[in-house]
């Protein structure tokens, strides 16, 4: 009879078998689905390599998918978004209402440290196009040794100024559960714990549990790094860590084979690990193939602040229900790819055709005394130019020039006419007008404004679900207070800038404008710095994102929204 240990040994065995086949099957699911879907010609064909071919000289490419995307992308998501943060419903109080400020002051601070969110948002709007779009939350406190450790530690005021006891002297700090003197640790933080980075869609791994994340079990990602780096994780077993192999190399992380021994050198050594995040039993866990071990490196429960795992998904735009379900969306771009092959074939026809309709003849040898008599006759563009020919039984053949059929130039605007029709893009935005009159220009972009707010309402769901899950990882981990700016403008304030910038009769009628005092505090109050702990985000709230805070600001925007800004005074 087994023991209690050799039993949980089993199950443990069991558990990471069914692990390692759940994992196997999403890869399969993902390269189903990239062959399928052609996701790799997406890809090339954004780059321009749209010949199935290989590139040669005389393959022309008119590059529209590339345009169309370059159109596009900055109105979905050009800029650093403005988080708001709220109570929830039925829990509003005033301390409440000031916190949910510092919550928003607390997002925009992180997102802004080297620009990170706006950096990994750009690369996962542009993603999205042939995959998914993929944020992570990353809480990554780096440590290094402190030239102080050791050395006592005093008490100090806001500005930074130690404080003083009655006679002049610095207070050190007290641990207040023991009374003991508090030192200068030996390591202490040097670098941002909080970021959004963007995970390549590559990597992930979805469950095969159809379109409908709601009813996931799990979400996963494949990692690979240096071989030193994975045994420095102090997230990994201790025991195991030590006894890890390189399973890749540098030179070969295209490749998914798992393999042991003969590597080059430890700089291109590198550890393929798959870290998993178990929604049901709310669990992270990680494991690597072609180990001398079979077993977890990690097994633990969710990080503080992890609500089922740390990712903010943009599944695309259009989700596939049939007939077979798929947790990968249709690339956005796949129905342009027959319509970028067809124009660059009927180009490389007019190419080809032009080059034909060069006039060519044919001489024979003696046809001509010498060769600068047949260059006068065939290329010069002197007038009343004689060339001296030397046979008159052999003259110059001049060749038929075969026409080009006219149902090749017919076919050009079909083709820019389906462009427009499936890229959702008007004939403005592509440069080339696609109306005859002002009416109908404006029927047209309206129409091409619906399928635009579409896309902007995922990526505003995609962005708010992000700020959502940092809030709640900053709120459970927060150690050390962050310095965040806020910004402050009273009533009083208000009302003068108004009365002095607009006049009296403006003044009136803003009383009468919900939210537009709440605008002009946001955007032309007082800055001053204050400390968040953690305490002061112990508040349930819900994220959103502004709409259109991610969009460019161009002369075009602020015309529109002075416009209609100045209807709305003028009713009043």
């Amino acid at each position: 009879e087994a023991t209690g240990d050799e039993r949980r040994a089993r199950e443990r065995q069991d558990r990471l078998s069914r692990w390692r086949t759940r994992v196997a099957r999403a890869q399969k699911v993902r390269k189903d689905w990239e062959v399928d879907y052609h996701v790799e010609k997406c890809e090339r064909y954004f780059l321009g390599r749209q010949w199935d071919r290989g590139r040669g000289d005389n393959d022309i490419v008119f590059n529209h998918t590339w345009a169309t995307i370059k159109t596009q992308r900055p109105n979905l998501f050009y800029t650093q978004p403005k988080f708001f943060v709220r109570p929830k419903p039925g829990r509003t109080s005033p301390t409440e209402e000031r916190h949910a400020g510092i919550g928003e002051a607390l997002l925009e601070s992180v997102g802004r440290q080297d620009d990170n969110l706006k950096r990994a948002g750009n690369l996962g709007v542009l993603q999205n196009y042939f995959r998914i779009g993929v944020l992570k939350i990353v809480y990554d406190p780096r440590m290094e040794p402190n030239p102080q450790a050791g050395e006592p530690m005093y008490e100090v005021g806001e500005t930074g100024e130690p404080v003083a006891d009655e006679l002049g002297m610095p207070v050190q700090m007290r641990d207040p559960a023991t009374g003991q003197p508090i030192v200068e640790p030996e390591k202490v933080m040097t670098d941002e714990a909080y970021r959004y980075g963007w995970v390549d869609a590559v990597h992930m791994l979805l469950p095969d549990e159809g379109p409908d994340r709601s009813k996931w079990s799990w979400v996963g990602e494949e990692i690979v790094v240096p071989l030193e780096e994975a045994k420095e994780d102090t997230r990994f077993n201790k025991a195991l860590r030590s006894r890890l192999v390189a399973n890749e190399t540098k030179s070969k992380l295209k490749t998914a084979t798992s393999v042991r021994g003969d590597l080059s050198s430890s700089d291109d050594e590198r550890l393929r690990y798959f870290e998993v995040y178990d929604i049901r039993e709310k669990r992270v866990l990680a494991f690597a193939d072609g180990q001398e071990f079979d077993d977890f490196l990690m097994d633990d429960p969710l990080p503080d602040g992890v609500e089922d795992h740390p990712y903010a998904l943009l599944l695309g735009w259009t989700p596939i229900l049939g007939p077979e379900p798929s947790p990968w969306p249709m690339p956005h771009i796949r129905p342009w790819l027959d319509i970028q092959r067809e124009y660059n074939i009927r180009r490389q026809q007019i190419t080809e055709g032009a080059k034909r309709s060069a006039r060519k003849g044919i001489y024979f040898d003696g046809t001509f005394d010498n060769a600068d008599e047949a260059l006068k006759a065939l290329q010069s563009p002197g007038d009343m130019e004689f060339a001296k020919g030397a046979s008159p039984q052999m003259p110059v053949q001049m060749l038929d020039v075969p026409p080009l059929s006219q149902d090749i130039w017919r076919d050009i605007p079909l083709i820019m006419t389906d462009w427009r029709l499936v890229t959702g893009l008007t004939g403005a935005r592509l440069a080339n007008p696609d109306a005859a009159t002002a009416t109908e220009a404006s029927f047209v972009e309206r129409a091409g404004n619906l399928r635009d707010a579409d896309m902007q309402d995922a990526v505003n769901d995609w962005l708010s679900e992000a700020g959502r899950k940092m809030l709640q990882r900053v709120r459970a981990t927060l150690t050390m207070g962050l310095w965040i700016k806020m910004r402050g403008f009273s009533d009083q304030e208000f009302e003068k800038y108004v009365e002095r910038v607009y006049g009296q009769e403006v003044l009136l009628g803003i009383k009468f404008l919900p939210g537009l005092k709440e605008i002009y505090r946001e955007r032309f109050g007082q800055e001053k710095w204050q400390r968040v702990t953690r305490e002061q985000l112990q508040f349930e709230s819900e994220v959103s994102v502004g709409p259109g805070s991610s969009r460019p600001r161009n002369r075009e925007v602020e015309r529109s929204q002075w416009i209609q800004f100045l209807g709305i005074i003028g009713q009043f």
